[in-house]
């Protein structure tokens, strides 16, 4: 996601086969703006080279492990969010909020976000909510993040290096735009880590990306791959991102999938965001009939040394 600056974006924003991981390959995209995460099949154009490379014998290394590293976060129980840990919107949070400038269709509001018999439940529906500037958005929907309430505001749970743990559900449908995704503590919009991006209308393809720090020297990378067959989004799916020195592992439903590597890799304090977005850039044109949708979130669980 993309916007001209700072302040327009605090205004307006608010081990499978490997024939199973399809194309690790490399887009040279731009970058202007605060918080963005450059999703479209307008990105998509497969230039460059692979950002990681398979073994001989067409495995990837295993993932780390995280035995005996602290588990700072483990959600979601009971029937009420966690305050001490999540956010219902970024940090330009103004009655609600969204990423304007990617072409986004919802307004993000407390109330389409609950948990649910130890579930979290994002909401997107069709209905027409007017933002803080006056905008009317034609859905709402729900996100949470453990980032900062507010502008210049210390995020609720950051941590340097570690693992992070999501188990979910994703809604199916055109124009449903499910993310799990990273930003840093300082409110810049890079480094990014993107550990999961999807659209409805793709039932069985999942995305991945890594936007590195503000340098025109670097390139995002990315992955894509598609599910088994008779797998698609709305099954249940783990992913997990290892994040040590100088390297970052992907894992997919239990199997390392893809890695970054390099001085390029954060070190810096991140934190998590999980949203369900409606159209844009990437999403697409939303089909009325697939909503209301859910991103369902069985579990959180973040383990790290070096949390703020």
């Amino acid at each position: 996601m993309t916007s001209r600056d700072d302040r327009d974006c605090r205004r307006s924003r608010r081990r499978r086969p490997l024939g199973w991981a399809a194309a690790l390959v490399v887009a040279v995209l731009g970058s202007s703006c605060a918080v963005e995460f450059h999703l479209g099949d307008k990105y998509d154009s497969q230039v460059g080279a692979t950002a990681t490379e398979a073994a001989a014998d067409g495995t990837l290394t295993p993932a780390v492990a995280v035995s005996g590293t602290p588990l700072i976060v483990e959600d979601f129980d009971g029937t009420t969010l966690d305050a001490d840990v999540w956010n219902t919107c970024h940090w330009w949070d103004d009655g609600g909020c969204t990423i304007a400038t990617n072409d986004e269709l919802e307004w993000y509001l407390p109330g389409q976000v609950r948990v649910r018999d130890g579930t979290l439940v994002l909401t997107a529906e069709k209905r027409t909510t007017v933002g803080a500037d006056g905008t009317a958005f034609p859905y709402r929907s729900g996100m949470v993040s453990t980032g900062p309430p507010e502008w210049n505001a210390e995020p609720k749970v950051a941590f340097t290096y570690g693992a992070v743990e999501v188990r979910f559900r994703a809604p199916l449908g055109a124009g449903a735009w499910p993310a799990i995704w990273m930003l840093p503590a300082s409110q810049e919009s890079r480094p990014e880590i993107d550990l999961f991006e999807a659209v409805g209308q793709r039932p069985r393809r999942v995305g991945m990306y890594f936007h590195p720090g503000d340098d025109s020297d670097r390139r995002t990378s990315f992955t894509h791959f598609h599910l088994p067959e008779g797998e698609d989004l709305s099954d249940t799916h783990t992913v997990r991102l290892h994040w040590s020195r100088e390297l970052l592992e992907f894992v997919f439903d239990g199997e390392k999938v893809w890695e970054v590597t390099g001085e390029q890799v954060p070190d810096e304090p991140m934190y998590l965001v999980i949203n369900l977005a409606v159209g844009g850039s990437y999403g697409g044109t939303p089909d009325p009939s697939a909503f209301p949708a859910t991103f369902e979130i069985d579990h959180v669980r973040i383990w790290s040394e070096g949390a703020l």
